[in-house]
């Protein structure tokens, strides 16, 4: 029988991660003297985002000053009144599917300092084809991060735009969230441990990695998650076999798992 070497994605479209670990390590290092536009920070990713920013900024007694970008002004005040981003954080509202509206506001926040990094948390990205702002941030010379984790528009970000930002010499990192993201570089650090504990690391060969999450309810996750995830769960599962990729239906292969005393 054929070895299968096979690797389960999370949805259809969660690309794979590139130069995340530079998104780790670059972002607090460029924290100085800096402005910070947080779009999509009135949610949950993304105020999380602003309070960890103010956070870092007031640890290393860096100016740091905090923008939210977003669609509508009525979410920044509710997150406003749920504490989700601090009172005085200024707003800047525009539409994110609209070059012109994007390119307009962009130009009116980095009127105030040249030094700046855009993040985009806006999600969901599920069903969108083109990457508006992070085009918008390589035209202006603005760094930038993003969580996105739908597969064609990561992979069209990097077919498309690659090559541009290093003409330009602006840094833009994409999926650096969680998943994928920071589950990248638990599968990695899982894979450096199984190797240390071999003799010979050479012979060590990794066939596949499964996640396993359990989540109470809906783990405090904003609407924007929720939805995300009922989309993912409707689209087709992206798996790798023998290095191919090959689309499977969701909601198949399922798996009961022990999570220990308290879950079950």
């Amino acid at each position: 029988m054929q070895e299968m070497n096979r690797m389960r994605c999370g949805s259809r479209r969660r690309p794979p991660v590139c130069v995340l670990l530079l998104s780790f390590i670059a972002l607090p290092n460029l924290c100085r003297a800096l402005n910070v536009l947080v779009v999509g920070g009135s949610g949950r990713v993304g105020g999380s985002t602003v309070r960890w920013l103010k956070t870092l900024s007031d640890r290393r007694q860096d100016a740091v000053e905090i923008a939210v970008g977003g669609r509508r002004r009525e979410s920044f005040e509710a997150a406003v009144r749920n504490k989700i981003v601090p009172r005085t954080t200024p707003y800047i509202q525009f539409d994110l599917e609209d070059p012109v509206a994007v390119s307009t506001a962009l130009q009116d926040w980095k009127a105030s300092d040249d030094e700046c990094l855009l993040v985009h948390t806006a999600g969901p990205f599920q069903g969108r084809t083109d990457p508006t702002l992070l085009r918008a941030c390589i035209d202006m010379q603005i760094p930038y991060v993003d969580v996105c984790d739908e597969w064609d528009l990561a992979e069209k970000s990097k077919a498309d735009l690659h090559q541009k930002a290093v003409d330009n010499q602006v840094p833009a990192i994409v999926s650096s969230g969680i998943w994928p993201g920071v589950s990248a570089l638990m599968a990695a650090e899982g894979v450096d441990q199984l190797k240390s504990q071999s003799s010979d690391e050479s012979n060590v060969k990794t066939e596949s990695i499964d996640f396993s999450f359990f989540t109470a309810g809906t783990g405090n996750a904003g609407p924007t998650i929720v939805s995300a995830t009922f989309l993912l769960l409707a689209t087709p599962v992206i798996t790798f076999i023998n290095g191919k990729q090959v689309d499977v239906e969701p909601w198949t292969e399922k798996r009961s798992i022990d999570f220990g005393p308290g879950v079950g």
